[in-house]
């Protein structure tokens, strides 16, 4: 059986299955259990999980000791550890980013032998390209959503007016520049670490006489320190893989630069913050610092605390094939059976951070001093 719980995390309303998910595993002869109230802050009550055909559990205790397979969100929060020994040697499938929490989390994972599969280091290869399918639709929202407030914030100026600098060009960034493009902004200069990207970028947006990209160095000359003068915006989506912690691409010596007032965005918040002075807000809320007066928003995990509906039928889109496959190998197969799930399929084995006691993520085994319990994946596979 799958199990769904609700999601304990603060600020968190998605949910790691829908009634439809529920529908489609069904289908293929798989039972889900969900926790009651699971899909509330998604807008999916529990009649329209018996409906799609799910069994409704009370507690989090009895889905998690009937379950074979759990699907989650979020990582588990501290309140959520004693449930770790009805977890032994099952499946954990969820956002997990353990190189950016606590080392007892992993230690957990690995005293009960889960296996543990992280969304965010499932891959696909797409032209030619390795991606990361379970984190990009999450990503553009938060871009997309970072820039809606932030052009909120000057509600009493017409876009056309604004200039914006945006700072990491990846997902977050693009989606936060498709965005002030499609609101006309007057200027929007955009900064990252990669050549390559650069160069990619200039030549997609060659039309776009309003846009400009430069590598990230180009922000420390006389040429970054005008353009950063000039902005009314600043969107940080500046983030490493793997959830180490953020660069400070923003210290004092920028904000010195800025435009009183300035709005600054800090969407890497979630690994530390990309500035000098980024603190965690909450959906909404802002605070100013220093001399000009910047004002700062911060929130972490925006898809899931600011439009939950939304980012849950985005995220459930790309992992419900995962899911799927999941529980149909372990219907037809038993236990072996996902063993022959990981075997078959590369990308969703690059996923793998735990598995029957063995740390599968060399960045996670240096950054919490668990190397004893690092093991290749190829090792097994």
């Amino acid at each position: 059986m799958i199990g769904v719980p609700r999601e304990v995390k603060s600020m968190e309303g998605r949910v790691g299955i829908t009634p439809d998910g529920v529908r489609a595993l069904r289908e293929i002869g798989i039972k889900v259990g969900v926790e009651e109230r699971a899909g509330v802050l998604s807008s999916f009550s529990d009649d329209n999980y018996l409906a799609a055909g799910a069994e409704i559990y009370r507690n989090a205790e009895e889905l998690y000791r009937d379950a074979d397979i759990i699907v989650k969100v979020k990582e588990p929060m501290p309140e959520e550890y004693r449930l770790f020994p009805l977890l032994k040697g099952k499946v954990l499938f969820t956002y997990l980013h353990l190189a950016g929490v606590e080392p007892e989390l992993t230690r957990l994972l690995l005293r009960h032998e889960v296996i543990a599969i992280a969304y965010e280091a499932v891959t696909e290869v797409v032209d030619g390209k390795t991606v990361l399918p379970l984190l990009v639709p999450m990503s553009r929202i938060a871009g997309v959503q970072a820039a809606r407030a932030a052009l909120a914030h000057y509600s009493k100026k017409r876009p056309h007016e604004l200039e914006a600098v945006i700072l990491g060009c990846g997902v977050v960034g693009e989606s936060s520049l498709e965005e002030f493009l499609a609101k006309n902004l007057d200027a929007v200069s955009a900064f990252d670490t990669r050549e390559e990207r650069v160069q990619e970028l200039r030549i997609k947006y060659t039309k776009k006489e309003t846009f400009s990209f430069f590598p990230l160095p180009y922000l420390e000359g006389a040429g970054g320190k005008i353009i950063l003068k000039g902005a009314d915006i600043v969107i940080c989506g500046a983030k490493l893989p793997g959830g180490a912690a953020a660069p400070k691409v923003l210290t004092q010596k920028h904000f010195r630069c800025m435009k009183r007032g300035a709005y600054i965005a800090d969407v890497a918040i979630d690994q530390g913050g990309s500035t000098a002075w980024s603190r965690v807000t909450k959906p909404g809320e802002t605070y100013t610092r220093g001399a000009k007066f910047i004002t700062f928003s911060c929130v972490p995990n925006i898809p899931g605390s600011t439009v939950p509906v939304e980012a849950t039928a985005e995220l459930t889109k790309v992992t419900l094939p995962y899911v799927c496959l999941l529980g149909k190998c372990l219907y037809m197969h038993g236990d072996v059976g996902v063993y022959r799930a990981f075997k078959e399929n590369p990308g969703f084995r690059a996923g793998l951070q735990t598995f029957h006691g063995q740390l599968l993520n060399d960045c996670v085994a240096k950054k919490h001093g668990l190397e004893e319990f690092y093991c290749d994946v190829g090792s097994f596979f």
